[in-house]
C-alpha cells in the first residue's frame, strides 16, 4: 500500500505523491511518471511488483491531474506558459526527493505515453541510472504543427476551456481498429479495466482544456526534434515498451524508428520490445504480469551493470 504526500514545486503547485516504500533491504529506486487524463495511483499493480522485487517506487499526480488538481475545474487544465519546463521541473523535483529520503540507490524512471514525451526531455537534461518508455512513439509532424497551430490560437481565446475539437484531434481514430464497444478500448484488451476508466472521475470523463493539449502538444514536439536526441547521454541505458495494438505507437511501426534514432545520435545501450495483440496500457493489459517480468529483470541488469 502506498503513503500519500505533498511536494511544492518551485512555482507553488503542490504535486500529490504516492509512496511505495514498504521494502526491506532496497536495491533500487523507480519513478513512474503517468499518462495523460490518469494519475499515479493508478499504477499500484506496477509499484507493487516492483516493491516485491526490491525497488521502492514513487509516482506523481501531474499538475492538472488526480489529486495534483485542487476541484473539478482545475481537472485537465494546465496554464500554458512555459508549461513544458514546469513539468520537467515537477519530475525533477520529485526525483531530487526521492535521492534525499532514500540516498546511495541506482534510480530508474518508469514513464508512459504522455509521461514517456516528458520524460524524453528530462533524459537530456538530468541524470539517471536507466529509463524505461512505455506506449512512446513518434507523431507525424504535420499533424502536430497543425493541433499546435488550433490550440495556440485557441489559449488566446481562453486557456481553460475544455475542448472537444482539440480532444478528438489527440485522439484521431485510435477506436477504429477495435471490434470492442467500449470508447477506450484502445487502453488494454481487459474490458474490467476499460470500465472502470470510464467511470474513474480522474480518467475518462476529463475532457481536457486548450491550455492542456498545447502543453501536451509542446512536449511531444519537443521531444522529437533533431536538435534533442543529440542531448540525450550516450551511456544512458533505454528500454523502449510497446504493444503490436498501440495506436499511440502506429501498431508497432513507431519504437523501432525510434531505437534507430536514438543509435544513430549515439546512444549505445538502447532495447525495445513489442508485445503481440497488446494495446496502449501495457500495466493493465492482459499480458502485464510478463510486462512487469520484463521490467524487473532489466532493472536488475542495469543496477548490477
Amino acid at each position: 500500500m502506498y503513503k500519500e504526500r505533498k511536494l511544492q514545486t518551485h512555482d507553488d503547485v503542490e504535486l500529490h505523491v504516492y509512496i511505495w516504500d514498504e521494502v526491506e533491504n532496497p536495491i533500487g529506486i523507480v519513478q513512474i511518471v503517468h499518462g495523460m487524463s490518469e494519475y499515479g495511483g493508478r499504477y499500484n499493480l506496477l509499484a507493487e511488483a516492483l516493491n516485491k522485487a526490491g525497488y521502492i517506487a514513487l509516482a506523481d499526480d501531474h499538475r492538472g491531474f488526480g489529486k495534483t488538481a485542487l476541484n473539478k475545474n482545475e481537472l485537465g487544465h494546465i496554464e500554458p506558459k512555459n508549461s513544458a519546463k514546469k513539468m520537467v521541473l515537477d519530475e525533477r523535483m520529485v526525483q531530487l526527493y526521492a535521492q534525499e529520503h532514500y540516498p546511495d540507490l541506482p534510480y530508474f524512471i518508469f514513464a508512459h505515453s504522455m509521461g514517456s514525451f516528458l520524460i524524453r526531455l528530462f533524459m537530456a537534461e538530468y541524470p539517471t541510472n536507466g529509463v524505461i518508455l512505455c506506449g512512446s512513439g513518434l507523431q507525424p509532424t504535420l499533424l502536430l504543427n497543425a493541433a499546435k497551430w488550433v490550440s495556440s490560437r485557441r489559449i488566446k481565446k481562453d486557456a481553460a476551456r475544455r475542448s472537444g475539437l482539440l480532444n478528438k484531434l489527440a485522439f484521431w481514430g485510435y477506436n477504429r481498429t477495435y471490434s470492442d464497444t467500449s470508447h477506450f478500448s484502445w487502453l488494454t484488451r481487459d474490458q474490467a479495466v476499460q470500465k472502470a476508466y470510464e467511470k474513474d472521475p480522474f480518467g475518462g470523463p476529463i475532457v481536457g482544456t486548450s491550455g492542456f493539449f498545447h502543453t501536451l502538444f509542446t512536449v511531444i514536439s519537443e521531444s522529437q526534434k533533431k536538435s534533442h536526441f543529440k542531448h540525450i547521454p550516450k551511456e544512458l541505458p533505454l528500454l523502449l515498451l510497446s504493444g503490436t495494438e498501440d495506436p499511440v505507437g502506429h501498431y508497432g511501426k513507431d519504437i523501432p524508428k525510434l531505437a534507430i534514432t536514438l543509435a544513430e545520435n549515439g546512444v549505445s545501450d538502447v532495447t525495445y520490445k513489442l508485445y503481440e495483440g497488446a494495446r496502449h496500457e501495457l500495466v493493465n493489459e492482459t499480458c502485464k504480469e510478463v510486462v512487469f517480468s520484463d521490467i524487473i529483470r532489466w532493472l536488475d541488469a542495469k543496477r548490477n551493470a
